[in-house]
């Protein structure tokens, strides 16, 4: 799962947390897109779900 609120990403696999990172680029206004990749190698995706939802109040 890849995860955005505000200006922090979360990547968690499996339900296991792999990755944190914080920066004020995720929460630009005009932030169209996010790229999955590494180190410029290929990679394939099983059960891939994709939606947008709103944080608990």
């Amino acid at each position: 799962m890849l995860e955005t609120v505000g200006d922090t990403m979360r990547a968690s696999i499996d339900g296991k947390p792999v990755a944190f990172l914080q920066s004020p680029g995720i929460a630009h206004p005009t932030k169209s897109k996010v790229e999955f990749g590494c180190m410029g190698k290929d990679g394939c995706f099983d059960d891939l779900n994709i939606w947008s939802a709103e944080p608990v109040k």
